[in-house]
């Protein structure tokens, strides 16, 4: 070789390295976005899931009442809303001042005044007792509750009005409308003179629902979040979509993009915990203190159920964000799939599964593509999202997968079996000319 074509090519060399070496060091416009996409996502992922709850459960008044309806069968709500009604009337009803107001011109019956009292007492308990256990309680309870919900949003828009007031720091429920039906129900067997025994004052018949000297920052969250509360999390589903699309590794982007949803998970769950927390300090010492656990898990259910619905597909996310990344383990492991896949399709190439995987086989993305469109209508078309919904649909959808690159390996396998069949029918050019030789 010349001197000066060594020369050339040494510059060549050189020229391409330096190309090379400025390429790396060159920002990659698509791998920033889709970081910057996934970080926002990220980050907004738990306030988007926590509202997106509150908007369905709390602000909806339906859906509240819905999820509410079944505490007036709970032993600890009834207890609860027992105690404070049954003090109200035994304190406005005074049974032991009437009594001895009764029996004052019979001094001898003086001492029977307290087991009467006592026993008038006792009758009340069971009344109110019973109106618990009673289908009128439950009606009354979603009543309750429905103008209860009502108030509180109001109270939240700065608007308290119904049952519920705001007095100072307390949110507060007033319980007149069950006493009312609790007195009737005691002129109803026989203790008429309820019907003359006024309502409780409010103070003696009103529930401390919630303490919260951080009511105005609340009214102010809720300012800010209920006009996004209802979009939220579909924008931050797009963004990790973006963020996964636009992404030059995919995969690895896939694998991210679960990491962020499990992490936001661990932080709405890690809210809940001290959410359960602060509502045991702030329901303490109030009559409610003894229901705020059923209370609290019914309330957070639906919450609860994303948070592991989000666990679940940040797991699926992860698994399949491995599985197709360049890592050797990742790459043996679908080597390893291919193989099996493959023979188990060649295995089955002659025969009838054969023929039917050859339009397979010419169409395996759009397959592909059908099954991902179908296993996503599935998920967002359910009410509520659950893991186990998550969980089935991967595997249902990995076994549809498997089963088309099964009948797509059996389908090439038989237009390879037809090629050389039809190869083997048609004479070489040897074999031409010997005959023609021996002719």
């Amino acid at each position: 070789m010349a001197t000066e074509d060594v020369a050339a090519l040494q510059a060549r060399i050189a020229e391409l390295e330096a190309a090379q070496s400025g390429g790396r060091r060159r920002v990659d416009g698509r791998g920033v976005t889709a970081w910057v996409l996934l970080v926002i996502a990220a980050l907004l992922f738990p306030l988007a899931l926590s509202a997106f709850w509150a908007q369905r459960t709390l602000v909806d008044t339906e859906r509240y009442v819905a999820t509410v309806a079944p505490l007036s069968e709970d032993p600890t709500i009834r207890l609860a809303v027992g105690d404070v009604i049954t003090n109200a009337l035994v304190k406005q009803l005074d049974a032991q001042t009437r009594v001895s107001d009764l029996l004052s011109d019979t001094p001898r019956l003086q001492p029977l005044a307290g087991p009467i009292a006592i026993g008038v007492n006792n009758f009340i308990a069971t009344q109110v007792q019973n109106i618990l256990a009673s289908d009128q309680f439950s009606s009354l309870w979603v009543a309750l509750n429905r103008a209860t919900q009502q108030a509180l949003v109001a109270a939240l828009s700065s608007d308290p009005s119904g049952p519920v007031t705001i007095q100072g720091d307390q949110v507060v429920l007033d319980t007149g409308d069950l006493i009312e039906a609790v007195k009737q129900r005691l002129v109803d067997r026989g203790l008429t003179f309820a019907a003359n025994v006024p309502v409780p004052s409010a103070a003696d018949r009103q529930i401390v629902l919630l303490t919260s000297p951080q009511l105005r920052t609340a009214r102010s969250i809720y300012a800010v979040a209920q006009p996004i509360s209802a979009w939220l999390v579909y924008v931050v589903a797009v963004m990790f979509v973006v963020a996964v699309l636009v992404s030059r590794r995919r995969a690895r982007m896939v694998l991210a993009v679960g990491v962020a949803l499990l992490l936001g998970a661990l932080v709405v769950r890690l809210g809940m915990a001290i959410g359960q927390n602060q509502l045991d300090l702030t329901l303490a010492g109030t009559p409610f203190a003894v229901a705020q656990q059923a209370f609290y898990t019914i309330l957070t259910a639906y919450l609860l159920t994303a948070v592991r619905a989000a666990f679940a597909l940040a797991v699926v996310l992860v698994v399949l964000g491995w599985l197709f990344s360049g890592t050797s383990a990742a790459r043996s492991t679908r080597a390893l799939a291919t193989r099996g896949i493959g023979g188990a399709g060649e295995q089955v190439g002659a025969t009838a599964l054969g023929r039917a995987g050859v339009p397979i086989a010419r169409t395996r993305k759009f397959w592909w593509l059908a099954i991902g469109v179908v296993a996503t209508v599935v998920l967002l078309a359910s009410d509520q999202i659950t893991g186990s919904l998550v969980l089935w649909t991967t595997v249902v959808a990995l076994l549809a997968l498997v089963l088309v690159e099964v009948l797509a390996a059996a389908g090439t396998a038989h237009l390879a079996a037809v090629a050389a069949g039809e190869a083997g029918d048609s004479p070489a050019d040897g074999d031409v000319a010997v005959d023609v030789t021996h002719a």
